[in-house]
């Protein structure tokens, strides 16, 4: 069973983030998940801040403690976008953590935007071996591009995207960004497309809720929203799962192909609305 979190995200609050994260954590746990992906900085928001610095991450830091410690608890494989550190430098990096308490960390390879002036890019890409097989990882940007799969292709058994892709339009009006309005809907295509090309499960949760999209070469601000559109593609296996633009817990059983064999996770219901209100605290 695979889970894919759709949340808002408030910036910098990092008590509050977590909070909503693990009421959603435990209603993927209750609905017998293996698998749940929780979208791109999460724990921090993303939009252009003055710095990420005091948000960076190590190991030891409290959103791996946190996410290690669920993991352990509820015997879940958690995949989550944060702020990582390593000494002076700061990747926009996604978090793997295994019940067994291994943390892999891979780091997004194509910055956009203000990222690029924020943090430093990821270098290469992250295979982990799992007991249901081989996952790869992406972070939002990573995949557009066709050389990010084609480093993957039939060295993986099921693909995690995490992201914070808004929808470029106005979010009063509607109205698309002249450039780049046609860029916001792609972020329902491209994992199915993936799925589809590579023969694997897709899971791709993205940001939902309101935010300001800051292009500094255009030098241009959009009062945006994150596009949401968070979905689970089943490979060649039936129609994609897919969300709105409001918070949501997507669940869907994935059909994964691996050298000993096939193997299905079943569940018995679909979707699981999130109200991020109703989320308890960690403990």
């Amino acid at each position: 069973m695979a889970a894919a979190v759709q949340m808002p995200s408030d910036l910098l609050d990092l008590s509050a983030n977590l909070q909503r994260a693990d009421g959603l954590l435990r209603q993927a746990r209750d609905a017998g998940a293996e698998l749940v992906v929780l979208p791109e900085l999460f724990n921090t928001g993303y939009s252009l801040c003055p710095d990420f610095g005091p948000y960076g991450e190590t190991p030891e830091g409290p959103t791996m403690t946190y996410l290690l410690r669920r993991a352990r608890q509820w015997n879940l494989h958690i995949a989550a976008g944060y702020v990582e550190r390593e000494g002076r430098h700061l990747y926009d990096s996604l978090a793997f953590c295994t019940p067994g308490g291994d943390l892999h960390v891979y780091r997004k390879r194509n910055l956009v935007f203000w990222e690029r002036f924020r943090f430093h890019p990821g270098r290469s890409p992250l295979i982990v071996p799992t007991p249901w097989g081989r996952v790869g990882f992406a972070v939002c940007a990573d995949m557009i591009y066709d050389r990010v799969w084609q480093e993957y292709r039939d060295r993986i058994d099921l693909a995690v995207v995490s992201a914070a892709w808004p929808e470029f339009a106005d979010r009063g009006t509607g109205r698309r960004h002249w450039l780049l309005g046609r860029v916001g809907p792609l972020c329902s295509d491209i994992p199915g497309r993936v799925a589809e090309d590579l023969g694997i499960p897709v899971v791709f949760a993205n940001q939902c809720g309101e935010t300001q999209t800051r292009i500094p070469l255009l030098h241009t601000t959009i009062r945006d929203r994150f596009a949401g559109l968070s979905s689970i593609c089943d490979g060649r296996h039936g129609e994609p799962l897919r969300a709105g633009v409001g918070p949501d817990l997507l669940l869907k059983p994935v059909t994964v192909h691996m050298k000993r064999g096939m193997k299905s996770w079943h569940f018995t219901s679909h979707s699981a609305p999130a109200a991020a209100s109703s989320a308890s605290a960690p403990s």
